[in-house]
């Protein structure tokens, strides 16, 4: 399924994937009930989780790994 990230480095990628949660890069992102349209399909969009980012050291906390 392709869905599309906001939020954080990620902002506005769309990436194929699924299920509760993606991670792109060393980012965590949240599946949310929105869905967008954009280049004729629609997506499910992923908010990003500012506190699992390996860069903030914080990775391996609440399920960031």
């Amino acid at each position: 399924m392709r869905l599309l990230l906001r939020g954080g480095p990620g902002d506005g990628q769309t990436v194929t994937g699924g299920g509760e949660t993606v991670t792109w890069q060393a980012c965590l992102h949240e599946i949310t009930t929105e869905v967008t349209h954009r280049q004729g399909h629609d997506l499910r969009v992923y908010r990003h989780r500012p506190d699992c980012c390996e860069p903030h050291s914080r990775g391996a906390e609440d399920r960031c790994e």
